[in-house]
């Protein structure tokens, strides 16, 4: 019977020890966190182990027992056919598992594209602020409005906005750079809404900690994320490039198309950045959207009457 009681004890106190130290080593890897399990989120301190010249082995995670980061033996191919499928796995790969450093070049061209699509009407936006305030133009061939079969007032003050979306008409339709300066207003117009909208969805998920673990979200990782999020936008470029007459329901419904797609893939990004309930992101992305759209509507009017 002692014998019997002394093998329980001592199997608890290893069993004890054995939970100490696996909290120890949880606690230590997080303090020299500096990569990602892509699976779970959790904190690690490699990707692999080196044991000579030619032999490594993948660290596995300790928490979900799963391979910390599948994709560094994968091609970069199949780790953008994944981004393209909004896999938060090869998301989390490129966040937290690699440089990264052409994050800010990519952030310059995605927001310059989407200037291009605002400028040229060829967005679901553009084409619901030329519907609201009944403005029409002849600047693209794609649908520039939406025909409603219900009438909409909107404010005084937002009726007044309306009339700097009005472009002022060209001598030549056919050369889209000779009102460059249209275009570069248009251009701090759209930066003033990403601004906010950045910065609204950080103060949202840093307000926000119910329901969530406490993380810190550096400025570096908040603009990478976005600009992997906003990567979306390259789906406008066909109707920019190769745009031919055609029914105005398939133009919208490829504009409408691609701004649902946007959304999840920005809830993806932002869920994996701040780990935030699903309902509480979704809310943040739909105010965050909403005041970049209503700062991008007040301060193009507001840059084309300072700009002579």
């Amino acid at each position: 019977m002692v014998n019997v009681f002394l093998r329980k004890t001592i199997a608890c106190t290893m069993g004890e020890k054995k939970k100490l130290n696996g909290e120890y080593m949880r606690l230590k890897m997080s303090n020299n966190k500096k990569y990602r399990c892509v699976n779970c989120g959790e904190p690690c301190s490699a990707l692999y182990k080196t044991y000579g010249p030619t032999v490594l082995k993948l660290t596995k995670c300790i928490s979900c027992k799963g391979i910390v980061d599948k994709y560094i033996e994968y091609d970069p191919v199949i780790v953008m056919i994944d981004l393209v499928l909004m896999s938060r796995e090869a998301q989390r790969h490129i966040l937290y598992n690699t440089e990264f450093k052409a994050f800010w070049k990519l952030f310059i061209i995605l927001m310059m594209l989407e200037t291009y699509a605002v400028w040229r009407s060829d967005c679901l936006f553009s084409i619901t602020v030329n519907t609201l305030c009944d403005v029409e133009n002849n600047y693209t061939i794609n649908a520039t409005s939406i025909d409603i079969p219900i009438s909409i007032s909107l404010p005084e003050t937002w009726r007044h906005n309306c009339k700097g979306w009005v472009q002022d008409s060209r001598a030549d339709d056919t050369d889209l750079f000779i009102w460059e300066k249209d275009f570069y207003v248009q251009f701090i117009s759209t930066f003033s809404g990403i601004v906010i909208f950045i910065s609204t969805v950080h103060i949202l998920m840093k307000s926000i900690q119910l329901f969530a673990t406490k993380r810190e979200v550096s400025c570096e990782l908040l603009l990478k994320a976005f600009s992997l999020g906003n990567t979306s936008v390259v789906f406008l470029l066909p109707a920019l490039v190769w745009s031919s007459p055609g029914p105005a329901r398939a133009g919208l419904a490829h504009y409408a198309l691609v701004f649902l797609y946007t959304l999840v893939v920005f809830y993806n990004v932002f869920t994996v950045v701040y780990e935030r309930a699903a309902a509480v992101t979704v809310s943040v992305m739909v105010v965050s959207h909403c005041a970049k759209y209503l700062t991008t509507f007040l301060a193009t009017p507001l840059l084309r009457g300072l700009v002579p």
